[in-house]
């Protein structure tokens, strides 16, 4: 009889483990983390195959071949068809409290204890274990998304990316170097950028975006995909790739002004899109936590939770609202590229970014050069804005500004928009002006109107309230920042939503109900307009929002009547009418969709 062996090791332990066990590196088999310890699977026969059955929502693990049950780690019931020994099953798992699903299968090298029964159905009762064990990494034959046929339901939170028949591998080589050496720079990574990898990039963008100047859309690129991106590789070895002009578009702002979008052409996204994955395989092991922006498994909510976190827990007396002045349009190209050759040597990688950068804007039929600046819309503008800034500001406030401060301070960033929260008032105003010339150094430049220190607190807010005065507030992300109370009467911080979002919203929407009113049918519309709704709910939807939602519910509702009316010469509907007309097409209700990150501050 045959023994299976399930080692608890840690990753870098992998082929000292396998030495211990006599087995080939390749038999020591990744099953994933749980709970922050990594496990790994080996065995002592090499010629021998049994499958897994993996519930990932509970942590199960199946032994099987065939139909027969071999290991598991979960109280319950396991069914599965008679099979041949040997061939793929489909498992399912049942317990009282969870819905039968499906599980994954994957194979992997190992022993079986028990011979298999043909012909006939298998229920074996599992018993509890006292180890956890979930596959998650896929090996590179499958290109990341396991066997045919198999289906993972979990998440997975890694940055490192999937893709690519051996470029998942080589990723995370990066990822582990870039981690155990923060010093190291690296020589080689375009040779990462093969046809494979530009596929799995292209199969990744949405298929609904607007094409770029040269109107190919992802349906036509794709009609003849392998030749297009074999021909993309080839230009990209023989470095004759060239991006294409990005199409100026504008989305208007809250100030009145227009916002400038860069839209590449679609090759031109598929490179970006590569090349944004293997830079977050490196610096996403650099930035500083106090970063949010546009990173893997990180949001907006994420950043107003650590606000709130910080300003409820510690002494935070002061908070300093920056705002950098037409960031995006002002990066300069020369620093950018110093801060990628932090890390980044490879001048095959550096020239394609270079050139991304300097490949123009197309407006109105007419070409402009760019000189600075990275275009907002682009799909790699993200990254390169969090790697300037990282070594911009975060680095700096990190290493520096602390370390010479006496009273607590921290900085919360999303992109180019930032506060930073002090304890003392004149270590605030010091910063302030020390960040004008740290920022100057890189090009950039502070917008004025928009930046200001204010009193901000659990002190602050009782000093005010002495003194019969309203406590400042600031806008963060959409939201207004207000002291506030819990119903014990602790202090809390408030979040609603801001109301220059909110006429920002109310002016977008009336134009889109003007314009599509006429264009596309009554429930069409009416399907489009809901579905605005609910992704405002889903953004704007917070603990103690609701007001927010309930008069962004009623003004939406209110201009759906407006202009319902409006698509002939005589009115169509009146109130009456219309709430009738509602209670067989409801419009989606306010729903609070995120709660406090602190859940004793209700």
């Amino acid at each position: 009889m045959h023994n299976i062996q399930l080692v608890k090791i840690q990753p870098e332990e992998r082929l000292a483990a396998s030495s211990e066990l006599n087995l080939a590196p390749s038999l020591v088999t990744g099953c994933g983390e749980a709970r922050g310890m990594g496990y790994w699977a080996a065995t002592q026969v090499k010629e021998f195959s049994h499958e897994i059955f993996i519930v990932p929502e509970a942590d199960v693990v199946l032994l099987t071949e065939g139909s027969t049950l071999i290991a598991d780690s979960l109280i319950g019931t396991w069914q599965g068809d008679a099979s041949p020994a040997g061939s793929k099953t489909v498992a399912r798992y049942q317990t009282d409290i969870m819905e039968t699903r499906e599980t994954q299968s994957v194979l992997l090298t190992g022993v079986c204890p028990i011979k298999p029964i043909n012909g006939k159905t298998v229920q074996t009762t599992l018993w509890e274990s006292d180890q956890f064990i979930v596959p998650v990494m896929w090996g590179n034959a499958h290109r990341g998304k396991g066997l045919a046929g198999a289906r993972w339901t979990g998440r997975d939170t890694s940055p490192i990316p999937r893709d690519g028949q051996g470029v998942s591998t080589k990723l995370w080589s990066i990822t582990q170097r870039a981690r155990e050496d923060p010093t190291c720079k690296f020589t080689s990574l375009a040779h990462l950028l093969t046809a494979d990898f530009l596929k799995e990039c292209f199969r990744e963008l949405k298929k609904d975006k607007a094409p770029g100047v040269d109107g190919v859309t992802w349906r036509k690129y794709e009609e003849n995909l392998d030749e297009n991106t074999e021909d993309l590789v080839t230009r990209l070895i023989a470095k004759q790739y060239r991006p294409q002009p990005v199409k100026r578009a504008y989305i208007p702002k809250s100030n009145g002004e227009r916002r400038p979008l860069g839209i590449p052409a679609l090759e031109d996204k598929i490179v970006q899109l590569a090349i944004k994955k293997i830079l977050e395989a490196i610096f996403e092991e650099d930035f500083c936590d106090v970063s949010y922006g546009f990173r893997p498994n990180r949001s907006c909510h994420d950043a107003l939770d650590m606000v709130d976190m910080i300003i409820m827990t510690k002494p935070v007396s002061y908070v300093v609202d920056m705002d950098i002045a037409k960031f995006f349009d002002t990066v300069d190209h020369e620093c950018l590229m110093e801060c990628l050759k932090q890390r980044v040597v490879d001048p095959s990688l550096l020239r394609i970014i270079a050139r991304c950068l300097k490949s123009g804007v197309m407006e109105e039929g007419k070409y402009l050069e760019t000189d600075k600046g990275t275009p907002q819309g682009g799909i790699l503008s993200p990254i390169l804005a969090n790697i300037y800034l990282h070594y911009a500001l975060d680095l700096w406030f990190e290493k520096e500004v602390k370390e010479q401060l006496k009273g607590f301070a921290q900085l919360i960033r999303y992109a180019d928009d930032f506060i930073v929260c002090f304890q003392h008032d004149d270590e605030a105003r010091a910063f302030g002006k020390t960040l004008r010339e740290r920022l100057a150094k890189f090009g950039l430049t502070i917008s004025e109107e928009k930046s200001r220190i204010i009193k901000f607190g659990r002190y602050a807010c009782q000093q005010a309230r002495k003194q019969s005065k309203k406590c400042a507030t600031f806008d963060f992300l959409g939201f207004t920042l207000y002291c506030d109370k819990t119903r014990n009467g602790k202090f809390k911080v408030g979040r609603k939503t801001s109301s220059k979002k909110f006429r920002q919203k109310m002016k977008i929407m009336n134009l889109w109900l003007k314009g599509v009113r006429n264009r596309v049918k009554l429930e069409l519309w009416w399907l489009l307009l809901a579905q605005k709704m609910i992704g405002h709910y889903q953004y704007y939807g917070i603990s103690g929002n609701i007001r927010g939602l309930r008069s962004f519910y009623y003004h939406a509702t209110e201009l759906a009547f407006k202009w319902i009316n409006r698509r002939s010469q005589r009115k169509s509907y009146n109130w009456s009418q219309f709430n009738r007309f509602l209670s067989f097409n409801p419009l989606p209700k306010p729903k609070i969709y995120h709660f406090y990150a602190l859940s004793k501050q209700k």
